[in-house]
């Protein structure tokens, strides 16, 4: 080594990480002339988490042989301490009812306190649901509905949670931050405003579904419809900076999401010689609407996101313009933007054509019927303006959305969602007396991911990464139909064919996925008992064997919309031995 370490450090850690919890239950059951169910449950819960952190360290010691600090000459930098506390409590009950198990009736509450608030601290949150077995009337049994129908049963409830995650422990006591030594002091400063004045955040749900069971349930069904609306969203809100602070913690906007939600169940074959194929599905669907936002002054009270063209020049010559992304009223969560590549030039012909003069102020780009004309923005001729590039053959024809021959940040456009419409799954089971086979898949439709790690190697960012096999099929001479725009270094700094966020790269990502697969034995009774062993079983397991999608990346799986390059699920098989005595 080019030096020899004689520092000599010792490091001292101290972590205490508490967590107490109380409950107690009360339960009462009664039957009352032989037709009314009752099931009172009343509780109490108190939940107390503590967390403690210490380190130190010194230096110089004059051996290796003392590991503690106290053989440490000097302090190698200042100790340090982290505590944080939260504390709950809860009073929570349930009353069930029925009546000749035909009538269902329930009610739920909980009320619950939290240290990370202070002027509203205790929230009630009640539910109430209905349900009527319909099959265990009278008038249906003596229906012939009931040899084909053998389970129906309406339902419907609407219940009440909070949700105060988003607060920090010690949000509403102030939040310091500490100065470098001034003067050989310390000093503190106040780091965000206090809002005592924090509310739970509520979700407020109504369901209504139908339980269906055909065949003697060989068929059944699960369907649900809900609607949540979600108000007192936690929300940080930026603020003005001559106040001296970033943003402060509220209670603002209305959230609704509404869905449908299926389960399938079936036995399409169960033979006397005991072959069986049992089957599932399920699947959900979720819309999400933004109801409220805080007043400010963009239109739908729009946050956050980016102003873009809504339609064609007018006659005055003036854009008309919408806001995307972000958060509006009205709108939905996780749209994804960029710039809508149409086609990749083929040619000069080409170029001519569709951008002869066209000006590309993203990336100082100017078409070749401008070559010879003064730039406005440099007072020299377009080939000789300093920084300014021509467009060329294998470079992006991009959709002018306000056509006026200017490609600029209003010619952005929704390109995707990063959630998800539809998810679910399936599974499948044939069994044939000791042997089994047993298949699980799931999947999700309607997401979109930008295939970072593919932008990146085709356009070179960074030049020590890796090509991948698509640069291949990018723009050339001898390949003028590519998709893909010219393979240049850094595109960054060149054209932003692939930088400005080609919609190209945004991809969907629809799946399915086998998730496992197992194929199993049941050794024989005489075998197992010849062994004293109560059952054995062999098997063997695979699991997440592949993908079903059109998505070119590591994994499909929703995220936050970009794939910066991700580990997929490992392939794994596993040969298992199941022996119970």
């Amino acid at each position: 080594p080019n030096k020899i370490n004689t520092t000599r450090r010792s490091y001292g850690y101290l972590m205490k990480d508490t967590q107490t919890q109380l409950n107690a239950f009360l339960n009462y059951r009664n039957t009352f002339a032989d037709k009314h169910n009752v099931d009172l449950m009343f509780g109490g819960e108190y939940y107390d988490y503590n967390y403690y952190k210490l380190w130190a360290s010194t230096k110089n010691s004059p051996t290796d042989d003392i590991p503690t600090l106290n053989a440490g000459a000097d302090k190698d930098d200042n100790p340090g301490s982290y505590k944080s506390r939260n504390r709950i409590e809860s009073l929570f009950g349930r009353f069930n009812y029925d009546y000749m198990q035909k009538y269902l009736l329930s009610f739920t509450f909980r009320y619950d306190g939290n240290s990370k608030l202070k002027d509203n601290r205790w929230g009630f949150f009640p539910g109430v649901s209905l349900g009527w077995n319909m099959m265990e009337e009278d008038f249906w049994k003596a229906s012939k509905l009931s040899k084909v129908i053998s389970n129906i049963k309406p339902r419907i409830s609407y219940g009440s949670n909070g949700n105060v995650s988003g607060i920090g422990d010690f949000y509403i006591y102030g939040v310091y931050d500490q100065l470098t030594n001034y003067n050989g002091n310390t000093a503190f400063y106040d780091r965000s405003l206090v809002n005592t004045a924090l509310k739970w955040e509520q979700s407020h749900t109504f369901e209504a579904g139908l339980d269906l069971g055909f065949f003697k349930n060989r068929l059944s069904f699960i369907l649900d419809y809900y609607v949540r609306n979600t108000s007192n969203l936690l929300q940080s809100v930026n603020l003005p900076s001559y106040l001296g602070f970033k943003s402060i913690q509220t209670n603002l906007g209305k959230l609704r999401n509404q869905g449908f939600e299926m389960e399938v169940r079936a036995t399409p074959v169960h033979l006397r010689n005991g072959f069986r194929w049992d089957l599932s599905f399920n699947l959900s669907t979720v819309k999400n609407t933004i109801i409220k936002l805080p007043k400010s002054d963009r239109p739908f009270n729009q946050l956050n996101g980016v102003e873009v063209a809504a339609g064609p020049v007018d006659a005055n010559g003036k854009t008309p313009t919408k806001w995307i992304g972000g958060y509006r009223e009205g709108g939905k969560l996780g749209d994804l933007y960029g710039y809508q590549q149409d086609h990749i030039f083929r040619d000069w012909d080409d170029i001519r054509q569709h951008a002869n003069k066209r000006i590309d102020n993203v990336a100082k780009l100017y078409g070749p019927g401008l070559a010879d004309e003064v730039n406005p923005q440099t007072g020299v001729l377009y080939k000789n303006s300093a920084g300014w590039k021509a467009i060329e053959p294998g470079d992006v024809c991009w959709e002018d959305i306000n056509g006026d021959g200017i490609i600029n940040t209003l010619d952005r456009k929704v390109v995707g969602n990063l959630r998800p419409t539809v998810t679910g799954g399936w599974s499948t089971t044939l069994s044939y007396k000791n042997l089994s086979l047993y298949a699980r898949f799931d999947y999700a439709l309607g997401h979109t991911i930008y295939n970072d790690l593919k932008a990146r190697s085709m356009g070179q960012f960074q030049g020590q990464f890796n090509l991948i096999d698509k640069v291949k099929d990018m723009w050339s001479e001898d390949n003028p139909n590519s998709k893909y725009p010219v393979f240049t270094y850094a595109d960054q700094l060149n054209k932003h064919n692939i930088w400005r966020g080609n919609s190209i790269f945004y991809e969907k990502a629809d799946y399915m996925a086998l998730r496992e697969i197992t194929l199993s034995y049941n050794l024989p009774k005489q075998w197992t008992k010849a062994l004293q062993m109560s059952n054995a079983s062999v098997y063997l397991t695979g699991q997440n064997l592949f993908y079903i999608t059109g998505y070119d990346g590591a994994s499909p799986e929703p995220s936050d919309g970009f794939d910066y390059g991700r580990y997929p699920s490992p392939r794994t098989l596993i040969f298992g031995l199941n022996i119970t005595f």
